[in-house]
């Protein structure tokens, strides 16, 4: 028996299915899945709903009747650092609307290991963010159908991603008509989001699982969040004086993000006597479109 840590060797892949087979996996089929960057964090959640049922009792100990699992919720909370790879998450997770296979490998020696694995996981929220001298951080939150674990597989990982994206890999522009782009030159730090809402499907079934059934995306949400050094009032002025912008994110390897006419939802300044005068600007965009 021993104690698993994170500087054990630790591996994360995943195998993508369109919609009409959610919940899939490779089965008993030896596959080799895909890796989605440099993997920082991996956070899994199970909830199972419990509920006390409370009955008029028949018995002297004061205790519920039982307690009942309700709807079983799986998550898992995934953060790395992107590297340049031939097949990217991001782009079925936005364009293809895929469900994934994943599986987490923590190895410790031949004796010592264990396989996490999910079915089903869906994008619910992706960011992604970065600041001077940082590396760019991605976050997604997922919502699945199984969670399990096991001793041993029969499935591969794939190549290793290149080199981690740093800050100085992006950059952000913004234009007020979707063609004539401009760089904007006093960003310090940026979030951008964008979220599918997704609705878990329970339905009544022979085999009485209490999984959910599908995972329906009820409408995409983008957001950004930039910081600006405060150098003339220039900028912030045009930012709040657009009907409508364009809001674009930069990236290595030609990918890029984009809020499609959006507008400033918060400006916030922040006066520090020990830094520089620095602004937080907040967007909504109403559609996100990108480069994946």
């Amino acid at each position: 028996m021993v104690n698993y840590k994170g500087g054990d060797l630790i591996e994360f892949g995943y195998k993508n299915y369109s919609e009409s087979s959610y919940g899939g996996s490779p089965g008993s089929t030896p596959t080799t899945l895909y890796r989605v960057g440099h993997v920082t964090e991996i956070a899994p959640r199970y909830d199972p709903e419990l509920q006390r049922l409370w009955a008029l009792r028949d018995a002297s100990t004061p205790a519920p009747l039982a307690l009942l699992r309700g709807k079983e919720t799986v998550g898992l909370r995934l953060t790395w650092v992107q590297g340049t790879l031939g097949q990217y998450a991001q782009d079925g997770w936005l364009n293809d609307h895929e469900n994934w296979f994943a599986e987490a490998k923590l190895y410790r020696d031949s004796g010592n290991a264990v396989y996490l694995y999910w079915t089903g996981l869906k994008l619910d929220v992706l960011t992604v963010r970065c600041g001077m001298g940082e590396p760019i951080k991605w976050t997604a939150d997922l919502v699945g159908k199984l969670y399990d674990s096991k001793t041993s597989t029969i499935h591969g990982y794939g190549a290793s991603p290149g080199d981690p994206w740093e800050w100085k890999d992006s950059y952000v522009q913004v234009s007020a008509d979707d063609s004539a782009w401009t760089t904007v030159p006093c960003v310090t730090d940026y979030e951008f989001k964008a979220g599918n809402g997704l609705h878990p499907v329970y339905v009544f079934n022979s085999s009485g699982s209490k999984q959910l059934a599908a995972l329906e995306e009820m409408g995409q949400t983008c957001s950004a969040r930039l910081t600006m050094n405060l150098q003339d009032t220039g900028w912030l002025d045009y930012l709040v004086d657009q009907t409508e912008l364009y809001l674009k994110l930069v990236l290595p390897d030609g990918r890029w993000l984009k809020l499609n006419k959006g507008k400033v939802a918060q400006m916030d300044p922040v006066v520090k006597p020990e830094d520089l005068v620095a602004c937080r600007v907040g967007f909504e965009g109403r559609w996100l479109t990108n480069g994946w």
